[in-house]
This record gives C-alpha cells, sequence and structure tokens, in this order.
C-alpha cells in the first residue's frame, strides 16, 4: 500500500505553462507548478504583444515570475519619440500553491491563490485562485478557476498528453485548451488592438525537448495564432553541466605514518603535508609542533582552501590526508582554516579518532560531533612552539575575466548595455594587508544617449545614486576599485576590518566593521560605518559637491558621505533561508531599515529579495517609493570541469534611485564567513 501511494504522489503528467511563463495553459494559470529551484527563460508572440518572461521557483509552494509587455505598433505616449519605442510594462507575478499532491494527498487537487502584476503600475492586475487535478490513468488533467481584475470571472482548462507511457520522442506532446476569462474588452489598459474577441476557446499544442526546452502554439481570441519557446533548468538542484574530472580523488596513499625522528625529520613531515595539501587543493602556510602536558606533541597548522565551496568537502579531505600522515608520535592535529586574510574556524583531531576515521571504522556524522569546528585559536609562539613551515601569501595574482553590465527602462531604448573586460590584480601586501585593484575597459556600450536624471519622476534628493550614468559614459577606461584591507579574528567570535581607498566606481573613503559571529550558531550581530568622498566622473579625483534637483532647476551641495549600520543576521538551516536586516543612515542620509533575505539551493545557487524602509520623501508616479530589488549569485564551477570557490552575481533595484542607496566598503565580514562555513545539507550539533 505504501508502495502504491508513493507511486501515485510521484507519477505526474508533464507540467504545461502559459505564455506568462506560468503553470497554466495558454493565457489561464493553473495550480500546478516546478520543484524548488527551477529557473525559467521565455519569449511568446501573443498578438498584439510581445511577452519576455523571467521566472524562479522559490519554494515547492511558491512560483514568481516577472514579465516584460511590448505593445506592439503602440509608441509609448511620453518617451515613444526619444527611442524608446512601443510602449511597455514590467509585471511581477506570485503564485501560493496552498495544495500539491506531494505533500501526500494524491486524491485531492492542487489548490493555489495568485496575484498577477501586483505591483508597480498594474496595468495587467488580477487576483485568481485555481484547482487542478491530474487523472494520471488516463493522461489528462483539469482546471478550474476564478479571477478578478483582468482576468474575470470562472475560467478553466484541459491538457491531454496522449503518449505519456510510450518512450519514444512525442511522450512530452500534450494537447490543451482553455476557457479564456481575460476581461479584453472592457479592461482600461488593454492594447487597443486586443480588444476585439471571437471566441473564448484557446486551443493547440505544447511540447518539451529534452525536458529543457518547451514549445508552444495556440489560437487565440478566436481570430488570432499566438506562440512561445521557453528555457526551463532547475539551476537549484543541477550537479554542474560538466563533470568535475579536474578534481583530485580524497587522498589515499602514499601512507606514511612514522614517528618524527631520525627515520622522518620535521623538514619532510612539513614537506608531505604541504605536497599533500596542496595536491588536494589547500595551500599549507604555516606548521608548529607543539609540545603538550600528556608528554607527546601536538600539530598546529593554517590551511586556506583555494578550491571546494562546502565546508564539508573541506574537512573530509583535510581527514584523509592527516588520517595517512600524521606521525604516530603525535597525541592530536589542530588545522585553522583561512580567508581573505581572516582565520575562520579550526579543528582539533585527536590521532586515534583519524586512525580510526581512516580505517573506516569512523563515520564522517559521528567525527563530526566528536570533534567539530571551534574558534580559531592563536598562532603558536615561537618560543613555545617549533617552527617547522612557513608560505608566504602571493603578492599577486592577476585575473581577466569578461565584464557586462544592463540597463532596463531608459527613455531612449527599453534595453542598454555595456560590456568589455576586466583585470583584476589582487594579494597581500607584507602577508598581512589585502589589496584589490580593477580596472575595467568597454569595448562596445548602446549607453551614449542616456540623460544622467529622470525627467518624468526627478529624485529630489541629493543625487549619489541617479548621476551613476555619468560615470559610465566618462571614459572607457575605468578603475573600479583599488583599495587595501586588513582584517583580524579578535577571538571568542569577534571580527574586525579596516579599509581604504577606491570602494566602486563612484565611492572611496575609510571603513571600519566589527562583527560577532561565532562557530556553530546560526545567528551574527555587526556593526560597521564608513566616511565616503564621491569620486569625480573622470579620473581619480574627488568632487566636494553633489548635484540635486529643486524647482528652480538643478543645484550643487556640498557633499560627504557617511554611512553606518547595525546589522543583524539569521539562518533558518532546515529550508537554507539566511536573512539580514540592518537598521542605520544611508548615502543620502536618510535613516531607515533595510531587510534581505534568501535562499541557498544544493547547487550552490543563491537567490535574494531587499526592501528599504527609510525616511526619505521619494515620490515615483506619485507614489513614495521604497528601494527594492532581487539579486542572483552562482558558483563559477557549474561551468567548470573541476570545483571552484568563485560567485558570480547579478543585482538589480526595480527603480534606480537614491533613497536607501548603500556605498560599496570592500570585502565584508559576515560573506566571507557565511560562505567558508556553508554546508548545502543542514549539520546540527
Amino acid at each position: 500500500m505504501v508502495e502504491k501511494i508513493n507511486q501515485e504522489i510521484h507519477a505526474s503528467l508533464p507540467l504545461v505553462i502559459n505564455y506568462q511563463l506560468q503553470g497554466g495553459y495558454f493565457t489561464m494559470p493553473s495550480a500546478r507548478t516546478f520543484n524548488a529551484g527551477m529557473f525559467g527563460l521565455g519569449f511568446a508572440y501573443t498578438p498584439p504583444y510581445h511577452i519576455w518572461g523571467l521566472g524562479f521557483q522559490f519554494f515547492d509552494h511558491l512560483e514568481a515570475t516577472g514579465n516584460y509587455w511590448i505593445f506592439r505598433h503602440r509608441p509609448d505616449e511620453i518617451f515613444g519619440h526619444l527611442g524608446f519605442g512601443d510602449s511597455a510594462e514590467r509585471a511581477a507575478n506570485l503564485k501560493f500553491i496552498l495544495l500539491r499532491k506531494e505533500d501526500g494527498f494524491p486524491f485531492l487537487p492542487d489548490f493555489a491563490l495568485g496575484w498577477n502584476d501586483f505591483m508597480g503600475t498594474c496595468r495587467f492586475e488580477s487576483f485568481y485562485v485555481a484547482a487542478t487535478k491530474e487523472f494520471i490513468r488516463w493522461n489528462f488533467e483539469a482546471t478550474l478557476g476564478w479571477g478578478n481584475g483582468r482576468i474575470k470571472g470562472f475560467y478553466g482548462g484541459a491538457a491531454w498528453t496522449p503518449f505519456r507511457r510510450l518512450n519514444s520522442f512525442l511522450k512530452n506532446l500534450t494537447v490543451a485548451a482553455e476557457y479564456d476569462a481575460n476581461d479584453y474588452k472592457r479592461h482600461i489598459h488593454e492594447h487597443p488592438r486586443g480588444r476585439h474577441v471571437k471566441s473564448r476557446i484557446n486551443a493547440g499544442l505544447q511540447f518539451t525537448l529534452w525536458d529543457l526546452i518547451r514549445l508552444s502554439g495556440s489560437t487565440l481570441r478566436g481570430e488570432e495564432l499566438a506562440g512561445s519557446i521557453a528555457l526551463n533548468y532547475n539551476l537549484g538542484a543541477s550537479k554542474g553541466f560538466i563533470a568535475k574530472t579536474k578534481d583530485p580523488e580524497p587522498y589515499c596513499a602514499p601512507i606514511d605514518r612514522q614517528p618524527i625522528g631520525l627515520l622522518r625529520s620535521r623538514q619532510e613531515l612539513a614537506q608531505e603535508l604541504a605536497y599533500a595539501f596542496q595536491e588536494q587543493g589547500f595551500d599549507l602556510y604555516d606548521l608548529y609542533l607543539v609540545p603538550e602536558d600528556c608528554g607527546r606533541d601536538k600539530l598546529w597548522m593554517k590551511l586556506v582552501n583555494v578550491r571546494y565551496r562546502e565546508e564539508e568537502e573541506v574537512r573530509s579531505r583535510i581527514e584523509y590526508v592527516l588520517s595517512a600522515l600524521a606521525p604516530s608520535n603525535i597525541c592530536a592535529a589542530t588545522v585553522v582554516t583561512e580567508a581573505d586574510g581572516v582565520p575562520i574556524q579550526e579543528y582539533r583531531f585527536r590521532l586515534e579518532d583519524l586512525r580510526r576515521y581512516g580505517e573506516g571504522k569512523l563515520g564522517e556524522d559521528e567525527f563530526r560531533i566528536i570533534a567539530p569546528p571551534k574558534e580559531a585559536s592563536w598562532t603558536p609562539s615561537k618560543y613555545d612552539a617549533a617552527h617547522l613551515y612557513h608560505r608566504r601569501k602571493a603578492i599577486w595574482i592577476l585575473t581577466f575575466r569578461p565584464w557586462f553590465r544592463s540597463f532596463l527602462g531608459s527613455s531612449r531604448g527599453k534595453f542598454k548595455y555595456e560590456t568589455g573586460f576586466a583585470l583584476n590584480p589582487e594579494g597581500y601586501l607584507f602577508d598581512e594587508i589585502y589589496y584589490n585593484i580593477c580596472g575595467t575597459y568597454t569595448i562596445k556600450s548602446s549607453t551614449g544617449d542616456i540623460e544622467a536624471q529622470d525627467f518624468i519622476n526627478p529624485s529630489r534628493l541629493i543625487n549619489v545614486r541617479t548621476d551613476s550614468i555619468l560615470y559610465n559614459q566618462s571614459n572607457t577606461w575605468h578603475i573600479d576599485q583599488a583599495f587595501v584591507q586588513k582584517s583580524w579574528n579578535m577571538g571568542q567570535g569577534w571580527f574586525s576590518r579596516i579599509a581604504l581607498g577606491y570602494f566602486e566606481m563612484a565611492y572611496s573613503g575609510l571603513a571600519l566593521e566589527a562583527l560577532y559571529f561565532p562557530v556553530n550558531v546560526n545567528w551574527a550581530i555587526g556593526f560597521q560605518t564608513a566616511g565616503l568622498l564621491k569620486r569625480s566622473y573622470y579620473g581619480l579625483g574627488f568632487q566636494r559637491k553633489v548635484r540635486k534637483l529643486t524647482d528652480d532647476g538643478p543645484t550643487h551641495v556640498p557633499y560627504t558621505g557617511f554611512q553606518y549600520f547595525v546589522d543583524f543576521y539569521y539562518q533558518y538551516k532546515p529550508l537554507a533561508l539566511d536573512f539580514k536586516v540592518s537598521a542605520g543612515q544611508f548615502l543620502a542620509r536618510d535613516k531607515g531599515i533595510r531587510v534581505e533575505g534568501g535562499r541557498t539551493f544544493q547547487s550552490g545557487l543563491r537567490v535574494g529579495l531587499w526592501y528599504t524602509l527609510t525616511n526619505a520623501e521619494d515620490r515615483v508616479n506619485g507614489s513614495r517609493y521604497y528601494d527594492k530589488g532581487f539579486s542572483i549569485t552562482m558558483p563559477l564551477d557549474l561551468f567548470l570541469n573541476k570545483s571552484s570557490r568563485t560567485r558570480i552575481g547579478y543585482a538589480m533595484s526595480a527603480w534606480l534611485r537614491d533613497c536607501g542607496a548603500v556605498a560599496a566598503t570592500g570585502k565584508q565580514l559576515y560573506p566571507t564567513l557565511f560562505w567558508e562555513r556553508y554546508n548545502s545539507k543542514p549539520v546540527f550539533y
């Protein structure tokens, strides 16, 4: 009976999506959706609209999509003559699936509530409820729903996948039909060419290739043909696009447990460990032999992980090396891991536990309980221990990478971009002070005609961000960053840093930060402050005054930036959620709070949202505006044949404004510690 129930729960029909990239049919939504971690990108031709879609599945029960509607052959009333072209609408959509059959009730229909275009100008706003039932035996599903807004009244849909049980090319071909409840005739924001309706029945096909590409085509309003193409891939559950063939196997040979003495000198031990760790993806920087009260010595070492992005992998590989190479006449080994010049945490292994682990008599979970991570200890004094090995940190590491920046919603074009390459030398001075220099060169840009102010909704705050385009237009070469930073682990969970220099294209200054983030806890609290100077649009100089728009025109007022925040961090590990609340003063001297939240998936992909509430009186289209947006970061090794700690990211605000603006201040402490301690599988002690 259990097996039968499990089969009924997991058996599923191919998911049909609508032209807005939602679980649905063609124009109507259903109650079905993707699994968590699914990323979608699509384009639909639905006369008289073109619809670009972007979607992400935060949870199994939460579907989020965004659409960019283009009103074909209807120039924008305000910006059309400037080059913006056809009128357009940005829409954000959410669907909450209150019940899925995967929840353990396969005999009940899926049930969902949804809001389309719920923020901004809301030209396509709708609220709807939907129930969808799959009839697996007949390869058939049906939906009944009701909406209010652009979707008006009851609607329905049905899909049939006749060849699903066949192991053939046609198994993912679905025939679908729907009753279209969109109020085309009376909806005030509808395109004039899209108001005529001959039939409420839309019918067509959807075909899925390789569980990746979805092609749809249907009738529309009884008088047009519509179609779409979409790419859907589960980035959250991905193990990478390329197998990690360049990663070494966990250390297994040679095994050398010879005691330190005549046959195995201290120098030979140091060389063996340094070589083995380097082969495994670590750099050994210090090795000490420390006398213990038991009459036997212990090893103390400092390692830098240069390859792996999960703490569990780091720990396991360290354990394999030490279980094979630790001398038999020591009692323990202490390993401190470091990143960005900050000692993160340490492991303390007893020799007998390492031996049992290497022989397979002690499991990883058991070992983690016996020897959990602890606060990093101080480097032993040269008077109390023998210094066997020391390696200096690299003074010069040069990175070359492509560079891309995009702008949406310019009055002179829907999409503007810049692309080029970046040169990024970084390293350590005097083995202690980290420096980072990043220069970018623009090869191709379409931003030359963008104005530096919004003439429909001009910001009345001091322009700390809304003049950003002037930096991009100033030159093809830019020094984005050139700063130095020193960080400390002060013990007992306390960390601090000081940074000085050019932090970003627009700001430079002096930054201080303190953070309390003990090992093995899921929260942290910190304080950061920075005194900032606004950089000139050209060169490396500074501007003492910034622009402010008034009723009498633009004026310039004296300005020195000063931002400060108290930060609280929290991780809810069962769902891999992390939160940050910052309270303080922002760049435009407005005060308030910024709330951020994100989810990190098994693949290392992190998707986050933020919302800022400040006392700034900033208005957009007649309403008070609060800064908000989304961010996405993912491991670079998803695209490589070896593991990598490098992450690539992208962030975008709903609107480029001055309220809630924050300047970069170097490498912040919490992200460094968070990613060095991160595991995709929650670990509890």
